[in-house]
């Protein structure tokens, strides 16, 4: 397909396709349109697609890459008052860690802001760090104040480090057990922790359970970890998990995405349970396919009919990086007797969720099928995510301690 074609069907989708058509119906797509050229470099239209994409706001569960150059500018940052920090920098760039970004070709933070208001108009500042990220990819220098302050010419072809485990846990006291998860893409992980950890966490007073840059996954991954968060007489116990009302949108296009994507998933499944959630899946967008919006089945997940004594607290740490199936973990979680959510609010994007993605071959788009009905009642957790019990806003000290830890510690009073 051709970028002119690309970006047509790009319109479509959004207007026809992704769950949130009937709400949201982001920038003039004239204008879009405009901007488009077969002859354009691939750095442009990977950046008016963006731009178009950006005037939804549907952060997390809408964006559109490029297969074979998928851009790394090898560090990420968060936005404290007018610099960006950097928050990680790979190995080999010439700024590290808590190094400050003041300016993008030339131009002061604040007047990016006001130049791309489609990225950072009614969020807080401290949202939108990936959002910078992708105005910085299309930029051709910042400026960095480190030790010294000078010109950076951005790359986005540095080779990623190795990254932290998806899954850690460890001990930090006889009476605290930390357990972490960067996503739950793989039930291998959450195997691992029931496994290995499984007899030290029944034994611990307190549990941290760490979903900060969580960017989410399957929701069914993370089920065996409710055990750990149940009161023995929690009134949740033996009740159902997921207890939201959503819509799934049934178009010839999301039919088709969502079973390609089922069948890969039932690839690498062994739980029998889930297994059978995902073959009834398949069975029901075959059956509804070009019907529309229709009700979600209930799933039948519940939670043990008791829960254990130990942990006797648990403390859920969020931030906003914190997406998807990583806030329908939180937002279950924040339902039960021992756990108290820590941190600051997640991403919010659970309102237009399950994925599907359209490929054109060089260009793929990911998008939601499915439509929170929390919506309707003015319920829905878009651009504000959802809140903890205990916030403790992000300042440049997170980047010299880990505060929200200590936090968590001291909530145990350890």
């Amino acid at each position: 397909m051709t970028k002119t074609e690309i970006a047509k069907t790009v319109v479509d989708i959004c207007q026809h396709d992704a769950a949130f058509f009937k709400d949201l119906k982001g920038g003039d797509p004239g204008i879009f349109l405009s901007r488009i050229a077969d002859g354009m470099s691939d750095k442009d239209f990977l950046f008016s697609v963006e731009r178009y994409l950006a005037t939804f706001q549907v952060w997390g569960h809408l964006y559109f890459y490029q297969k074979q150059l998928r851009s790394y500018l090898g560090f990420h940052v968060r936005r404290y008052q007018n610099s960006l920090f950097i928050t990680h920098a790979e190995q080999g760039l010439p700024f590290s860690k808590g190094d400050e970004i003041i300016a993008v070709d030339g131009a002061p933070i604040e007047c990016v802001a006001d130049k791309f208001p489609e990225f950072f108009d009614g969020d807080p500042p401290d949202r939108q760090g990936e959002r910078w990220e992708t105005v910085i990819a299309n930029a051709n220098t910042v400026t960095v104040r480190a030790q010294r302050t000078f010109e950076y010419a951005v790359r986005t072809d540095v080779g990623r480090g190795q990254g932290e485990p998806s899954c850690t846990f460890r001990s930090l006291s006889p009476k605290c057990y930390y357990v972490r998860f960067t996503n739950f893409f793989d039930e291998q992980d959450v195997q691992a922790v029931t496994k290995h950890a499984s007899e030290e966490i029944l034994r611990t007073k307190n549990l941290i359970m760490d979903l900060r840059n969580n960017c989410g996954g399957s929701d069914t991954v993370f089920l065996p970890l409710l055990k750990f968060l149940l009161a023995e007489d929690d009134p949740m116990c033996g009740k159902p998990v997921f207890c939201g009302e959503e819509e799934i949108l049934y178009t010839e296009r999301n039919a088709e995405g969502r079973i390609e994507a089922y069948r890969e998933y039932l690839e690498s499944v062994t739980s029998e349970e889930i297994r059978n959630y995902l073959l009834e899946e398949i069975g029901q967008q075959t059956k509804n396919r070009g019907k529309g919006f229709l009700p979600a089945k209930a799933d039948g997940f519940l939670f043990p009919d008791r829960g254990v004594a130990n942990p006797e607290k648990v403390v859920v740490l969020t931030d906003y990086y914190c997406a998807s199936s990583a806030e329908s973990f939180v937002e279950i979680a924040s339902r039960l007797q021992k756990v108290t959510v820590i941190g600051r609010p997640t991403m919010g994007v659970n309102d237009y969720a399950n994925l599907t993605y359209f490929d054109f071959g060089e260009y793929v788009l990911h998008y939601p099928t499915s439509r929170s009905k929390a919506i309707d009642a003015g319920m829905g957790t878009r651009g504000r995510g959802l809140q903890p019990d205990i916030c403790v806003p992000w300042t440049p000290h997170h980047l010299r301690e880990d505060v929200d830890l200590m936090t968590a510690l001291k909530f145990f009073g350890a």
